[in-house]
């Protein structure tokens, strides 16, 4: 009914997205009852939340009205930008704003005056060549009846205005229904033509794909603090949500080893205090052409507004004045300060709760000029660090012919092999608490000394790490500068490579217990053939770890690591721990014993059976196949060309990730990946329920699932046979043990003869190229 009203008499009804009403039963459900119902207001709509602050049962709404940029609210517009205008104009150097760059770039003075003025006539220059049109352009698209049906409707609506007479009134009323109606109906075909002509190649084809398999964009409601009041403001919120950020990049507490802290910070100082021994190659244009190529124009800019699609319009010029200012910037080993600043985002974590202000992933943006140095200081740290081998083995992240299921099909084939020889194996994987944000500074300066790294390359990431400052966005509103104590600076490319080179002297136990890292996860294990071996080895071995990560200020979080004992059982059983097991500890805190353990992406469960991991990623699945089914549904015009193209790319790599690592678990468990693509080549190509599943794929060229996952552990383990890490090469050289063998291993998948589908797939296929031959 009130629908009905709302479109009868033009009115909109707003609603918050949290319940308004909480019922003293607990046997009620809370809901919504609280609504805002608005007609003919010119304010601009900005929020509309629930307030958590009284004991009533029905809580207060707050509604944001108007508009905070003084524009009309009325007419919405947005700013395009010409970007061929943009490249013709940079390639103009006599300009006020360049004429006051020195010719010869020598002092850090000269560096920052040429990057003030390039930065200025850049934007300068975008500015000029940007306009603003209205930001819904849907008329211009609409046909030649519907924009004649909307201007008699403007027309009788202002005659109902200027002469209120209920027939007028009726009228305007009519027009309104019947242009709303026909609207709707033009967007309607406009978007089942849309679905028929899409190619793959078509920016709107992923960007609908990305626009329904991502989550809602929800307004963010207010923030509680400490004291618990709420930040209702979006100035609060930006300066609370800086505040937790300044917090969580701070330094952990000094160890208790403080002589160690002072001989490194004063190694430091003294090594700072000589000149560089040594110097490093300078950059060339081509250097520096070929890194803007690679950059992505939808990049977001940093504080200073450099776009990337700006500086990938630079003409010769401007980009010989680039490598004028790098080439200084190396031989001053000088860092400038107006690429240091960053002006950070907050995204909400999945599952985390809005009101609270760790549940938001800081995102950083940078410089758009500054991330370019950062890559050229890049590629001089890599090759002195992964071309002469420094970074350890064990260390699987941020290197090249490195991924995650190369480091967890370690930890799996380790446990096979334990499976194999009757052995018993327990791993404890390390919770490390914003590793990122804080590596201390002046240990990753005397590690990187340690490590031989040039001097003057230590240098210019010394002055690169102090002094940086941050400011948080929320809406239009931003926050008070903040200054950055501790960590590596997120959504810079320089910085995984500084946390590997923080972490690469962890110590590896020489007792047999096996270290995995990824990144700043953190995994040890070790097999026994009974609990008395395995246990003090294991505790000895973590004991030596804790130490390490004290005395480099790493902090750890005990309740939020595991310890999984992983023994081989054909049926699943409810025990956690083998009787009378004891427990591992960090300091004084336990690791809790868990059944299931998500590493790297992948679901371990204590028996390696895989069943918890097929069915998360088959949710998962579900979930993206429900939100595409606009898409690949049987009612959607797209091509099936298309729609298992986007099978291809959105689906299935949630079921695959890392099949290598599981595709040997029990065909029954596997085969409910398969129903789902059955389900899809149902859905998307209509055909009935008499049809069979085998001609489907055919139809399709689409392999089943089993014959996928085969495909890519060949192709994986073929990479890994001849891999250079000795640690991925002597974890697959193994022969599979037979079929009629109690235990299956990862490489037997490569012998597994076809199951029926796969086999009767095949036999059609091969008659249809036989008969194509013919």
């Amino acid at each position: 009914m009130l629908a009905t009203l709302a479109e009868d008499h033009d009115l909109a009804i707003i609603a918050p997205l949290t319940p308004t009403y909480l019922p003293a039963n607990v046997r009620h459900r809370p809901n919504i009852l609280d609504l805002a119902i608005l007609k003919g207001v010119v304010l601009s709509l900005n929020s509309i939340e629930t307030v958590h602050c009284l004991g009533s049962d029905h809580l207060p709404v707050l509604l944001k009205l108007g508009s905070s940029t003084g524009e009309n609210p009325n007419i919405a517009t947005k700013t395009i930008i010409d970007w061929k205008r943009v490249s013709t104009a940079l390639e103009e150097v006599d300009t006020p704003n360049l004429n006051v760059i020195p010719d010869d770039i020598v002092s850090n003075n000269d560096i920052d005056t040429a990057i003030g003025a390039l930065t200025k006539h850049i934007r300068s220059v975008v500015k000029r060549c940007q306009r603003k049109v209205p930001a819904n352009s849907d008329r211009r698209g609409l046909p030649a009846d519907v924009r004649e049906l909307i201007r008699a409707k403007n027309a009788a609506l202002r005659r109902a205005s200027a002469y209120p007479t209920p027939e007028y009134r009726s009228r305007a009323r009519a027009l309104q229904r019947e242009v709303k109606a026909r609207v709707r109906e033009v967007k309607n075909d406009n978007w089942s033509d849309l679905m028929e002509e899409i190619t793959p190649s078509h920016k709107a084809y992923w960007a609908v794909a990305k626009a329904l398999k991502s989550d809602e964009c929800v307004a963010m409601p207010a923030l509680k603090k400490p004291d618990n009041d709420l930040a209702f403001d979006d100035q609060e919120k930006a300066e609370y949500l800086a505040d937790s950020i300044e917090l969580q990049c701070s330094l952990n507490p000094a160890p208790p080893d403080l002589e160690h802290v002072n001989r490194v910070e004063n190694e430091v100082l003294r090594r700072s205090s000589l000149p560089p021994k040594d110097d490093l190659p300078s950059v060339s244009a081509d250097e520096v052409q070929k890194l803007i190529r690679e950059l992505k124009p939808r990049k977001a800019p940093g504080l200073d507004g450099v776009n990337n699609k700006a500086i990938k319009c630079f003409s010769a010029p401007l980009v010989a004045l680039l490598v004028a200012i790098f080439n200084t910037c190396i031989q001053n080993c000088h860092f400038p300060e107006a690429w240091k600043e960053a002006v950070i985002i907050g995204i909400p974590k999945p599952g985390k709760p809005r009101d609270l202000p760790t549940s938001y992933r800081p995102i950083s943006l940078l410089s758009g000029l500054g991330k370019l140095f950062e890559k050229v200081l890049k590629s001089r740290l890599s090759d002195h660090l992964l071309g002469k081998g420094l970074i350890i083995n064990e260390q699987f992240g941020f290197r090249p012919n490195h991924s995650c299921p190369q480091q967890a099909l370690r930890l799996v084939e380790h446990i096979s092999e334990g499976f194999k020889r009757k052995r018993k194996t327990v791993a404890v994987f390390f919770d490390v608490a914003k590793a990122f944000d804080k590596v201390w500074h002046a240990g990753l300066i005397y590690k990187l000394h340690q490590l031989q790294v040039p001097d003057r390359l230590v240098f210019i990431i010394q002055q690169y790490l102090t002094n940086r400052h941050f400011s948080f966005r929320h809406e239009k509103s931003i926050s008070a500068k903040r200054l950055i104590t501790a960590g590596v600076p997120q959504g810079s490319t320089l910085s995984p490579l500084l946390y590997s080179a923080y972490t690469n002297d962890i110590p590896r136990p020489q007792t047999g217990v096996q270290l995995a890292l990824f990144a700043d996860d953190t995994a040890l294990y070790l097999s026994g053939s009974n609990f008395r071996i395995i246990t003090p080895r294991l505790q000895k071995a973590i004991d030596e770890l804790t130490r390490w990560f004290q005395t480099w200020r790493i902090e750890v979080n005990p309740e939020k690591s595991a310890a999984i004992f992983f023994n081989y059982s054909r049926v699943k059983k409810k025990e956690v721990v083998p009787y009378n097991s004891p427990t591992f500890r960090i300091n004084k805190s336990s690791i809790p014993w868990h059944h299931k353990y998500k590493y790297l992406g992948i679901t371990l469960d204590k028996h390696l059976h895989f069943k918890d991991h097929i069915k998360r990623v088959r949710q998962n699945a579900q979930l993206y196949l429900s939100r595409l089914s606009s898409m690949i549904g049987k009612k959607s015009k797209m091509s099936l060309r298309n729609k298992c193209t986007l099978y291809k790319v959105c689906i299935r790599p949630v079921m695959t990730y890392a099949a290598p690592v599981f595709a040997h678990a029990n065909p029954k468990a596997l085969y409910q990946l398969q129903v789902l693509q059955n389900n899809f080549c149902r859905r998307a190509s209509g055909a009935p329920w008499y049809v069979r599943n085998d001609i489907l794929h055919r139809d399709l060229e689409l392999p089943t699932i089993s014959k996928y996952m085969q495909d890519m552990s060949k192709k994986f383990f073929d990479t890994a046979a001849n891999h250079p890490n000795p640690l991925l090469q002597t974890a697959v050289s193994y022969e599979p043990p037979p079929p009629h063998h109690f235990i299956r291993r990862p490489r037997n998948v490569l012998s597994d003869p076809p199951d029926e589908l796969t086999a009767e797939v095949e036999r059609l296929t091969n008659i249809n190229k036989d008969m194509t031959e013919l």
